[in-house]
């Protein structure tokens, strides 16, 4: 059931999320827990009067390609243990992606604990991110930059959120994101509090136009950059070099980057370098009329594809005709016929939404061709993560 938004009801909310997720002080005086819950729609389950099961739903704006769509963040999915097994989350899910169909949201994503139990909800792995660990011998091919100049701060810095907020926009409306959350200035506040310590490094060339950026943090002696973004080599170097400046107090570096990152290119040596590309967050396809016509696509300009076993959002099930437009846009309705393709919900959410072309699900026969039709999905990027 939905529920209130009181006081009361935090009382239940805050014991059961302390127990859950092993949190050892109130999370109703924590900024990052409250800041999340005061721009949520709570979910939960009662027995006795006793709240037994919560989850929390975020709601914000994804960018898919050139269109702005509804996305749905779950977290916070918590049970006490002696209720487990009782079918509560089943049940707050179902409702979940009932209310979300019907209040015209397109996706929904999560971080998973376990993929094999979201995926009963038809959520799948869509969005990779990679991890670079690299030696600190490997930065000594970068130098400060001769053009431009490097600006370094905190992001109370108003001018550093500026240069920030020029390039995360340019880069959000370039018409190549896939499935990019929209931050709010409520969620950029949040990121201050949830990585405390966080640096904020900006380059600008010499027309101080900003070219990349970085929110990195120390720890220890590992230096960890958990967001870089460049718009070209210039950009990239200068973040770089500003990296290696600290090779005397730092014995191992870790970039955290989009999975199309390919920031290894710029080392002359990548011996050094060790890349591990993980799975990071799930997604769902919660209306695919509304994904559809988001996306892009390549072949013929009529082709019906198939979606099955979609158990709690039947509306998705059936024959969808795909006429592609002169622009490679995408026109779709519910048809009868046959299908050309035929897959799983969550087999069409890797295809969809996620980095397998469709030619490649077919090759691993995840998706079956049934039909002759030409078709294939345009990829994006996904050049900004954000955890929920």
């Amino acid at each position: 059931m939905k529920l209130s938004k009181d006081q009361k009801t935090l009382d239940q909310i805050a014991p059961l999320v302390e127990y859950a997720f092993l949190k050892k002080y109130d999370v109703r005086k924590d900024t990052n827990f409250m800041s999340r819950y005061n721009h949520s729609i709570g979910y939960g389950e009662f027995h006795d009067k006793k709240l037994q099961s919560y989850v929390m739903v975020n709601q914000f704006e994804n960018q898919v390609f050139d269109h702005k769509v509804k996305m749905a963040g779950i977290g916070y999915v918590a049970s006490y243990p002696e209720n487990r097994g009782h079918g509560d989350i089943t049940r707050i899910m179902k409702e979940i992606l009932l209310d979300l169909h019907n209040n015209g949201v397109a996706i929904s994503n999560l971080a998973p604990w376990s993929e094999t139990f979201y995926r009963q909800y038809g959520y799948e792995n869509a969005i990779y991110l990679k991890i670079y660990n690299i030696k600190p011998l490997m930065f000594r091919y970068f130098k400060a930059p001769k053009t431009g100049k490097l600006l370094r701060g905190r992001w109370s810095d108003p001018d550093l959120q500026k240069l920030v907020l020029d390039l995360y926009e340019k880069q959000l409306t370039s018409g190549e994101e896939q499935d990019t959350v929209i931050r709010e200035k409520w969620w950029w506040e949040r990121l201050t509090t949830y990585y405390p310590g966080r640096y904020t490094a900006v380059y600008v060339d010499e027309n101080d136009v900003p070219q990349a950026y970085m929110f990195y943090r120390i720890i220890g002696n590992e230096f960890v950059a958990e967001e870089l973004y460049s718009t070209n080599k210039a950009g990239a170097l200068g973040i770089l070099s500003l990296i290696g400046s600290h090779i005397s107090s730092c014995n191992n570096f870790k970039l955290i980057m989009p999975e199309n990152s390919f920031i290894e290119e710029y080392f002359p040596d990548q011996e050094g370098i060790t890349v591990n590309t993980v799975p990071y967050m799930m997604s769902r396809i919660v209306d695919v009329s509304l994904l559809l016509p988001c996306l892009k696509a390549q072949g013929s300009d009529n082709v019906n594809i198939e979606i099955t076993d979609d158990r709690d959002c039947s509306w998705n099930n059936g024959i969808w005709n795909i006429a592609i437009t002169s622009d490679n846009r995408i026109k779709c309705q519910k048809v009868d016929g046959k299908p050309d393709f035929k897959g799983t919900i969550t087999d069409w959410t890797k295809v969809l939404l996620g980095r397998l072309s469709l030619k490649r699900a077919v090759k691993l026969n995840l998706i079956e061709r049934t039909g002759s039709q030409p078709l294939e999905f345009e990829k994006g990027v996904i050049s900004f993560y954000d955890y929920f």
